[in-house]
Parts: C-alpha cells; structure tokens; sequence
C-alpha cells in the first residue's frame, strides 16, 4: 500500500468524524444542519482536505491540529456542488449515489445550505488556534479570491453562460483552470503557508494548475464513459463543452497524460515524491 493510500485509510473516516462532530455542535436550525451534513458527509472523494493534511504531513507538521482548515476547504467545495446541481444550474438529480441535495430537502434549503457554509469556512479559518494572524489573513484572502468572481464562480460563469461566448480551446482551458483548478490549487498553497514554506508557492501553484486540467479531463472522460457505481452520479448533458466533447477520446487520453506529466515534472523540481506519486494516482482513478 502506498503512501497516500495508507494515508487516506487513516484519515477518511477521522476526518467525516470530525466535520460531523463540528457541524453537530454548532446552534443552526435543525432541518439546515441535516442538509450540511447530508451533502458534506458523503462517498466523495475528499480529495482537496486530504492533499492539505497530505502537504503538512509531508513539511512534518501535525496536521490534525489542522482538520478544521481542512473542513474550510472542504465546506467551499461541497457549497459549490449543491449550487451546481441545481435546477437553474446543471439540473443533476444524483451526486456521490444518492439524490442530490435539492431533491432531498427542496430548492430553498440546498441554496441557504450553500450560502450557511461559505461564510463557515471562514470561521473556521479566524478561529484556528494554530495559525498565525498573518498566514491566517493569507489564508482567508486566497480562499476568497479562487473560490469567488476571481475563480470558481468565475469559471460557472463562462460555464453555463457559454453559448454567449466563441468557444476556443484556450476559452476551455481558461473556464476549466478557473472553474476546478482553482480548488484544486488551493490546498498546496494553504499548506505553504500553514507549514511557513512560501518559498514553495510558485511552484505549487504551477503543479495545482496542471494537475487542475488533468484532474478536469479525467472527469470529463469518466462524466461519458463511467459507471454509474463508481462515478455516483448520471452522464452529464452531452450538449454541454467539454474537454471530450472539443477534442474527442484520442486527443483527451494525450492531453491527460501531458499535463500530468508535467505536473510530475514541476514536482521533481520541487524534490516531492508525494506530488509525483498523487499526479499518477489521479491519472489513473476510476471515480
């Protein structure tokens, strides 16, 4: 077993524990605590808290110190799938093989739990104990940047207002390194600055970018051609842009491969044999 498969193992199951127990303690109404927790303790994949406490381990830092920065991440990323299976959104009626969120406690609820859980995942920044004032203003300043108008929603933008657009490959590229890459990026640079290791943040947000569209052409691949067991959610609209869609299965599987490759090769520069072995697992991930 490797590294990081040993590491996930351990620190799964510990780290919904945890989110729960949180959740669980805090004064919300019931019926949106149900919700938080329906779409946050889930099958996914948790890949973005587990590369953070990954990336501290690594810099040889106790990183359960660090679980609730985890859950921040974590909560950013969950509010966005709930806003994104909405009907106005992508309309998706499953997520992680269970209905999504709206179907289950309505459309009213699944937008204020999106909305309850933003500003907690600043909360729970501020109110790390751990992380100095400075790298804590860091923190929340990245977090606000590539999850907002900069970022993320940013690349919903582009996204679902697409048809206004003259789609291009660099127009696919820009929308997919805002849209996913820019979540998948942020754990390698909070663990920088958690862990004091600035020096390390150009080229982890290199390695992030790539490893971004890699990890967003495997999606696309396995969104078309994924079983609905292991994906746990249906196709996705064919009418929609995608890498697959643009480029076809051929061109996809070498793109795939090219910027994984040099998301490896940024992480010899970085001399970080977990970034190599994490690119190859992505490459070759079945859900």
């Amino acid at each position: 077993m490797s590294y990081i498969d040993k590491f996930i193992e351990e620190n799964k199951e510990q780290f919904n524990y945890y989110a729960k127990s949180k959740i669980n303690k805090m004064n919300i109404p019931t019926e949106l605590k149900e919700s938080i927790l329906y779409s946050l303790i889930s099958n996914g994949k948790k890949i973005r808290p587990l590369i953070f406490l990954m990336m501290l381990d690594y810099y040889k830092i106790e990183y359960k110190k660090y679980y609730d920065i985890a859950l921040s991440l974590e909560l950013i990323h969950v509010y966005s799938l709930i806003h994104d299976d909405l009907p106005a959104m992508d309309n998706d009626n499953y997520r992680w093989g269970k209905l999504t969120n709206h179907k289950k406690f309505g459309e009213d609820v699944a937008i204020l739990s999106g909305d309850a859980m933003q500003p907690l995942a600043y909360e729970l920044i501020v109110n790390n104990d751990y992380v100095m004032c400075s790298n804590k203003l860091q923190l929340v300043d990245l977090l606000a940047r590539y999850s907002g108008s900069e970022g993320m929603v940013a690349g919903q933008i582009y996204d679902i207002k697409e048809s206004n657009y003259k789609i291009s490959s660099d127009y696919l590229k820009n929308m997919h390194k805002l849209k996913t890459g820019r979540l998948i990026t942020l754990p390698f640079l909070f663990s920088a600055i958690v862990s004091d290791n600035l020096c390390d943040l150009k080229l982890l947000k290199r390695f992030g970018e790539e490893l971004g569209i890699a990890y967003q052409i495997k999606d696309d691949i396995l969104d078309y051609y994924g079983e609905f067991k292991k994906i746990g959610k249906l196709p996705s609209d064919e009418k929609k842009i995608t890498y697959l869609s643009f480029y076809g299965i051929e061109n996809c599987q070498k793109m795939l491969i090219e910027h994984t490759n040099e998301a490896k090769r940024i992480s010899k520069k970085l001399n970080n044999n977990f970034l190599y072995q994490l690119s190859e697992i992505l490459l070759k991930r079945n859900s």
